[in-house]
């Protein structure tokens, strides 16, 4: 193992200056990366594939979606009758939307997640900055807000993504089947399983329904009431659909975990201790 080098000050400027790159080139980064693969394999909308990709950084959300094989998806569309619904019971306790259609409680924990990381970066450098003082905690205080950093990124803002959805945020009205489950489906069907992938998280889902917009307006209380027979007019308003949701960190993301080996290969002189006399 080589030897670590000599304490120097000169080590530790260009050592804050290097974690500031460090810091700069993980802020204007991807932090989260988001991929929804989704295809209808029975009904008609079959055989259309839905393909989504969601990269979150520090001030927007760019969403590309591409649909394939969407002449099913299309006439479906079209041929279906978009007023149909099935009754829903609706609790009188929930909070309803507000003038812009949102609820009132809801919270933008993106733009949570983006300042938390934000300031937690600009700490970093500040408390590595600090470092060069020579006093007493600074070293402590650069450990901590290195971790702090480490938190925000890789737990607190996948946290926040997490929560946009399950709060109705717009990055999960523009994932595709988002609102397949909504109120025009009957005897429905759905399983959800979760994996670990490297740096990131992988959720399969599966969801089976009938139709209502498919089903003549005459037969649709018949269809809420009964599973359709095989063969049978309504039983054609049967639709399958199956989906991967990924969420990854950020590629650059890993820029950070070079931090302690600079701190090892560029030392500075080690906190001065004041007396009482000094």
């Amino acid at each position: 193992m080589l030897p670590r080098p000599t304490p120097r000050l000169g080590w530790g400027v260009l050592r804050t200056v290097f974690i500031a790159l460090l810091a700069v080139h993980v802020f204007i980064s991807a932090w989260l990366v988001a991929s929804v693969d989704a295809v209808y394999t029975e009904g008609r909308p079959a055989p259309t594939e839905i393909h989504s990709l969601v990269a979150i950084d520090k001030d927007r959300t760019a969403i590309d979606v591409s649909v394939e094989r969407a002449t099913s998806l299309f006439i479906y569309t079209l041929s279906r009758d978009n007023d149909a619904a099935a009754e829903v019971e609706v609790d009188d306790d929930e909070e309803g939307p507000t003038e812009n259609g949102s609820p009132s409680s809801q919270r933008d924990y993106l733009s949570l997640g983006r300042g938390l990381v934000t300031w937690t970066l600009i700490g970093l450098v500040l408390a590595e900055a600090a470092s060069l003082t020579r006093k007493r905690g600074t070293n402590a205080l650069r450990i901590t807000m290195f971790s702090a950093t480490l938190l925000a990124l890789f737990v607190a803002f996948p946290a926040c993504y997490v929560l946009s959805l399950s709060d109705g945020g717009s990055v999960s009205e523009n994932s595709p089947g988002n609102e397949l489950e909504g109120s025009a489906f009957v005897h429905t069907q759905s399983d959800t399983s979760t994996h670990l992938r490297w740096l990131g998280v992988e959720v399969q889902a599966s969801f089976s329904g009938y139709d209502l917009g498919l089903v003549e307006p005459a037969n649709r209380e018949n269809v809420t009431a009964t599973v359709p027979q095989p063969g049978s007019e309504d039983a054609s308003s049967f639709i399958a659909f199956e989906s991967t949701f990924a969420v990854e960190f950020g590629k650059n993301l890993d820029a950070l975990l070079y931090v302690p080996f600079l701190w090892w290969v560029l030392p500075s002189n080690t906190p001065k201790v004041f007396t009482e006399e000094e």
